[in-house]
């Protein structure tokens, strides 16, 4: 096995632990606490799920696909913006998020197995996505994807700190009987 197989290897490996970590990280959650934010500003476990489940469909895997298939058509532009304003649905299940991710990531890495060295270090620079190889769009695939597990994990820790906090402690019983 040649060096570049060896390290293709090894990156495929890692996107695919890297797609398990994610369905580890969301199973359990409700769809109340996949909302959670800390802020407006910042995204929920549900949206960054979203958005890795929209990246690798509208983006990555139709690279994929232009760069090892003739004739394959060059994938449109991507606006997170158009994603969160059109594509984003909150209440789509987070079972259904990962299927559609781990399906897609599936048949990504059947590509990259089944890609001679030669296609993995092929530059492409015909793109208005400026120039890349299999090589370089699985490094960015595994970067995206890990950047927004950590994101997701952080979301996760505050979710599971909450959880452990005691209920607040009332002498004499709520004003008005209610409990």
């Amino acid at each position: 096995m040649s060096e570049t197989s060896s390290y293709r290897t090894e990156l495929t490996a890692r996107l695919r632990a890297a797609t398990d970590d994610i369905a580890w990280l969301v199973r359990g959650l409700s769809l109340e606490q996949a909302a959670y934010k800390p802020s407006e500003a910042e995204w929920s476990v549900h949206e960054h799920l979203s958005h890795l489940r929209d990246m690798e469909q509208q983006v990555y895997l139709p690279l994929l696909r232009w760069a090892t298939v003739p004739d394959m058509l060059d994938p449109l532009d991507y606006s997170r913006r158009e994603w969160h304003d059109h594509r984003y649905r909150p209440a789509e299940p987070l079972a259904s998020l990962v299927a559609d991710i781990q399906r897609i990531r599936d048949e990504e890495l059947v590509i990259f197995r089944d890609m001679n060295d030669v296609t993995w270090t092929r530059l492409r620079d015909d793109t208005r996505w400026g120039p890349l190889s299999c090589q370089w769009l699985a490094e960015l695939m595994y970067r995206h994807a890990l950047d927004h597990l950590q994101g997701m994990m952080a979301l996760k820790q505050d979710i599971n700190l909450a959880a452990l906090q005691p209920p607040p402690i009332v002498v004499g019983g709520y004003i008005g009987g209610q409990s």
